[in-house]
């Protein structure tokens, strides 16, 4: 394959005791990619000799708890221009496509990171597509390598696409989580010791206890990467905001309405929808704020009450009607433009609006219908 490829593609992974997952990994990515890298950090099951079995090139590494210390290793026993980066829990979805995308690549001088479409496993083990998959940057060129002790990022940033290679990862299910649990927080609070005005690490730990339904312990650390990333003395030449700058918005106010903080859920809300104008996720979220509050001042306020709850359906509508963003995804288990339309199905229901309920109860079931394929 690499004799017909202008630029081959290495597979470097970093792998410790994934015994259990590691074949579906290189049962995937056999025959699309010209050398296949591992650096094992340790492993006391078979995951060595299951790698050498696939013909993998095994290397070794003693863990320093630095990610981005054990990738950049496997990095540099790549010999090959392209760098794809896989976890051992994470496999191609489509190899016919990934096919197609991998030629391609091949044939593109490696001047850019490729970012992958990642798709969670749903509770009954199957993909779920019911959420936009996450891009994440994984194809790398010879000269970027990887920064940070744990939630790495290729550095230094330079042009990021995405290149369409559909993966799957079920290192989010319960017991994928036991495992790793505390791991990811230990490391992430040692990183903060050496650099505590680091608004990503804060807002890593969050996700560390978000993802765990750990609202309360989140919204600590969620506020901390906040006021960071919102400085009081911003003027008009404060910096662009990072695309995981919206992450950190969206589950604020998640956090904020679990904990029945609605009023500074809203305000959070008010604030971000001119930064975000375009994500149908934040408009979702801003309008469960605003329905809860109007909820709970039915009976103190009802005049605001009826504002919040028209503000609301005019919130849901934007959402239903924007459309879904990739560049949007991470924070929402499913589109925001669905969970929107069922919103609005709601209200326009009990409203006797028959004819705007149907309009998007067609919205939900077009969506369905495109998933399904049909």
């Amino acid at each position: 394959m690499s004799a017909r490829r202008r630029f081959p593609i290495s597979l470097t992974m970093i792998v410790r005791d994934e015994a259990r997952v590691l074949a579906r990994c290189l049962d995937s990515v056999t025959g699309l990619v010209d050398e296949i890298v591992i650096v094992d950090t340790g492993s006391v099951d078979d995951t060595v000799a299951i790698a050498t079995s696939y013909g993998a090139k095994v290397h070794h590494f003693d863990w320093v708890d630095d990610f981005a210390a054990a990738r950049n290793h496997a990095l540099s026993h790549a010999t090959h221009p392209w760098r794809l980066v896989l976890d051992a829990d994470e496999w191609i979805v489509d190899r016919e496509q990934a096919s197609r995308v991998l030629a391609d690549i091949g044939e593109r001088k490696p001047a850019f990171v490729g970012s992958i479409d990642m798709f969670q496993v749903g509770p009954d083990g199957s993909l779920d597509d019911s959420a936009l998959p996450q891009p994440l940057p994984r194809l790398l060129p010879p000269h970027v390598t990887f920064e940070g002790r744990v939630h790495e990022q290729p550095r230094p940033n330079i042009d990021t696409f995405l290149i369409g290679l559909l993966v799957g990862h079920d290192g989010y299910r319960d017991e994928a989580k036991a495992r790793k649990e505390g791991r990811n927080a230990d490391l992430l609070i040692a990183a903060l010791e050496e650099d505590p005005g680091n608004a990503y690490l804060w807002y890593q730990l969050a996700a560390e206890f978000f993802v765990r339904g750990m609202q309360s312990e989140a919204l600590v650390y969620l506020t901390q990467a906040y006021n960071l990333l919102h400085p009081a003395e911003a003027g008009p030449d404060a910096p662009l905001q990072a695309p995981w700058w919206h992450r950190v918005s969206m589950r604020l106010i998640l956090a904020l309405i679990d904990q029945d903080r609605l009023e500074e859920a809203v305000q959070v809300g008010e604030l971000e929808a001119s930064a975000w104008p375009e994500s149908s996720d934040l408009f979702y979220v801003f309008g469960l704020a605003a329905r809860r509050l109007a909820l709970s001042l039915r009976a103190s306020d009802p005049a605001r009450a009826e504002d919040l709850a028209l503000a609301a359906t005019g919130l849901w509508t934007r959402a239903a009607e924007l459309g879904d963003r990739q560049e949007f995804s991470g924070a929402l288990t499913a589109r925001a433009t669905v969970l929107a339309a069922q919103r609005l199905v709601e209200d326009y229901e009990m409203l006797g609006n028959t004819a705007e309920a149907d309009r998007y109860r067609r919205l939900v079931a077009g969506e369905q219908i495109r998933k399904a394929g049909v």
